[in-house]
């Protein structure tokens, strides 16, 4: 199968198959959707993370899963929250999947929302005090990154300290990458900048897109570093009929955050109905500069979406 310029991956339903089914989750469907992914052609596949505040299917455990009945597709998390985690720890759980994946983990990070009360009363539990949760995140990065690629490390952190720590086995990508998932304010994009191998957001217009990375670039490069993956987090349902895939798309979120979204809301989140519909969306973040996009299906049948998503959109999408 030949390169193409720009990636294309999907979200797994770890939490889905919560929402969706009663009593002990199914894993079979989510392993499924992972081979026909790899098997379509697709190049990455995705979960999200929660410990307390969105119940789900433990992120890194699932693509541990995922590894050893996949061979090419990239594994990656969108969004893991790091600092619910010990650095330590979290680094050899990472190293120890990208050695079991041979060197394909992509590591999706971010903060989290900024409501409901769930979310805060999560970090607040494992210990972060959740104001704070950006400078935790900041000092997780720093730290797992000199673990993944330094012996004899030590870190004098505001929130972590450590002395003389070696870490085995050490992954094979060194360091694997980590892309932050972010908002388009000044503090965020800088974070970017400064800390991130990629940007991952979820919530902007091809416009906005183009104009943050822009500046994510050129702070990058201000800062001795290179932007790394400009990323898109798509939501989208496809159907024929438009109203009824923004309906399905609006129960999903409201299932998925405990918030509502409508109107022109929901509509930031990506696209929904015809295929038309999303080949326009998709390939109008693609002449914004996005070079890696990850799809997440608001519907039950993920198997469907998948199936039509790459008979009906993906011929027609500018991926080279």
């Amino acid at each position: 199968m030949a390169e193409r310029n720009v990636k294309l991956g999907i979200l797994l339903p770890t939490r889905g198959v919560l929402l969706w089914n009663k009593g002990v989750p199914e894993v079979g469907p989510i392993i499924d959707l992972s081979v026909c992914a790899e098997e379509l052609g697709y190049d990455s596949v995705f979960v999200g993370d929660s410990v307390l505040a969105k119940p789900r299917l433990e992120a890194l455990s699932v693509l541990s899963a995922v590894a050893v009945k996949t061979s090419r597709v990239k594994l990656g998390t969108a969004v893991f929250l790091p600092c619910l985690r010990d650095p330590v720890f979290l680094a050899y759980q990472v190293a120890t999947l990208d050695i079991i994946s041979g060197g394909r983990v992509i590591l999706g990070v971010g903060i989290g929302p900024p409501k409901p009360s769930e979310c805060e009363h999560e970090f607040e539990t494992l210990g972060v005090p959740f104001r704070k949760r950006m400078f935790y995140m900041q000092e997780h990065m720093a730290l797992m990154r000199k673990l993944w690629t330094e012996d004899d490390v030590s870190f004098e952190g505001r929130y972590y300290q450590i002395q003389n720590i070696t870490l085995e086995p050490k992954p094979i990508q060194r360091p694997v990458p980590m892309w932050i998932a972010s908002s388009i304010v000044e503090t965020a994009w800088r974070r970017v900048a400064r800390f991130g191998d990629g940007w991952f957001p979820n919530r902007v217009t091809p416009g906005e897109f183009a104009e943050t990375w822009g500046k994510i670039k050129t702070e990058a490069q201000a800062q001795g570093r290179k932007p790394g993956i400009p990323a898109w987090y798509m939501t989208t349902c496809l159907d024929d009929d438009k109203e009824s895939a923004i309906k399905n798309a609006e129960e999903f979120l409201l299932d998925y955050y405990y918030t509502p979204f409508w109107g022109d809301n929901i509509e930031r989140w990506g696209t929904y109905g015809s295929a038309e519909n999303l080949i326009e969306c998709i390939n109008s973040f693609i002449a914004a500069g996005a070079e890696h996009i990850s799809l997440r299906f608001t519907h039950k049948n993920q198997m469907a979406q998948l199936e039509r998503f790459t008979k009906e959109v993906l011929p027609c999408l500018n991926l080279d």
